[in-house]
């Protein structure tokens, strides 16, 4: 009689020990390629949000003003401008934001006529020719450019083809931008980015808010770009998180508030993913040192938030003086700029799992322990210098 033959117990016992390693050394082997994966792929982020950030923002920052600084001169103001191609927009809870822009020393000229920045759609001016070659324009059909007093400033578009010796520019009837537009909050958090340019408050002007026409003889420059950078909060989705990014805004069309609008083609492009906090430092050429965009240590009756910028134990704080009323290009030597990265989550680690990071101190912000998570974190720091193209007019 043939016997049957089958497993022992003991082979059984081995082939399972065999295909539990071999399961397991799969396994290992999966989560190492995933982890691998995930890594460079966040160095692929940081490494793109580094070109980013030079290409886009540094560089907007190292050309900010040029022409713009003539502004600031007597012969075109006969005072100090507001706004000269770098303006600050301080968030003390959370994110700050900058405004840029830079100017065509070719396309520089006056108002021959009051302009009233509520209706009027014509720009009358000594001259739209080419200041180097009169027989071209300096100016042409969707230009940008911007019209400036000492209490504010007004960015137009250019809306129709422009015509040699008229001395006039017909613009779109909604602005670009103007002084004292911005005045954004988050519904998420205290985000909250204002532009104090026409700011009653602090400049003790009663016609903000662009009310006030613009009168005979106010500079008018072609920009070559005007440009709004702010952080953006929204919620994802999937996993209910917050999620910032660093937003470049070209064009508001006319709406106030930029972050709660819908977005548009110029409004909240998302330049940078994965934005935990940036923060500005102003540097200035002369004493004090640092020209910090902070709220500052004190408010006086009916002054605003920015009336002493140096917080406690910043190097000259004793000697700090009115930010905006100094804040000028010419004035400013270079522009430090922090960002803190949050890579995207890592979902096969436990919610409470993962390093404890320190974030160092940022410009005005101060230093304090991130959360564990599932995330990791990215520190950069550049510091710009300006070029500050400087002509007598």
């Amino acid at each position: 009689m043939k016997k049957n033959k089958g497993f022992t117990l003991i082979e059984v016992m081995v082939s399972s020990v065999i295909f539990l390693i071999v399961m397991g050394t799969m396994y290992l082997l999966i989560m190492r390629t995933q982890t691998f994966h995930l890594t460079e792929g966040r160095k692929l982020d940081m490494n793109q949000a580094s070109r980013a950030i030079e290409l886009v923002l540094c560089d907007n920052i190292r050309s900010a003003g040029s022409v713009l600084s003539l502004l600031y001169t007597p012969s075109f103001l006969g005072g100090p401008s507001p706004f000269t191609g770098i303006y600050p927009l301080n968030n003390t809870n959370g994110p700050d934001g900058i405004i840029l822009a830079a100017g065509d020393p070719k396309a520089t000229t006056k108002t021959t006529a009051t302009f009233d920045p509520q209706g009027d759609m014509t720009l009358f001016l000594d001259s739209v020719d080419d200041q180097d070659d009169p027989t071209i324009t300096a100016w042409n059909q969707n230009d940008i450019g911007v019209i400036v007093r000492i209490s504010g400033y007004y960015i137009f578009r250019v809306n129709q083809p422009v015509v040699l010796g008229s001395a006039q520019l017909s613009i779109r009837a909604t602005p670009v931008y103007y002084s004292g537009l911005l005045n954004t909050a988050s519904a998420l958090s205290a985000l909250q980015y204002d532009d104090l340019s026409e700011d009653a408050n602090h400049l003790g002007i009663a016609g903000n808010d662009n009310t006030t026409p613009y009168q005979i003889g106010s500079p008018v420059i072609r920009l070559e770009y005007f440009n709004i950078f702010l952080v953006n909060e929204e919620t994802d989705a999937h996993t209910g998180n917050i999620v910032r990014s660093l937003t470049l805004t070209t064009d508001t069309q006319g709406v106030g508030d930029i972050l709660n609008s819908p977005a548009t083609d110029s409004r909240l492009i998302p330049i940078v993913p994965f934005i935990e906090d940036i923060q500005f430092e102003y540097i200035t050429k002369d004493n004090p040192p640092d020209l910090w965009s902070s709220i500052g240590t004190t408010i006086p009756p009916g002054g605003n938030n920015f009336s002493d910028p140096c917080p406690i134990g910043a190097p000259g704080a004793a000697n700090c003086v009115p930010f905006i009323d100094q804040f000028t290009n010419t004035n400013i030597a270079s522009v430090s700029v922090y960002i803190l990265l949050k890579t995207e989550e890592e979902k096969n680690k436990m919610s409470k799992s993962g390093l404890i990071y320190h974030k160092p101190i940022m410009g005005d912000a101060p230093a304090f322990t991130v959360p564990i998570g599932r995330f990791h974190y990215s520190y950069m720091k550049y510091e710009t210098f300006v070029r500050n193209y400087n002509g007598v007019y």
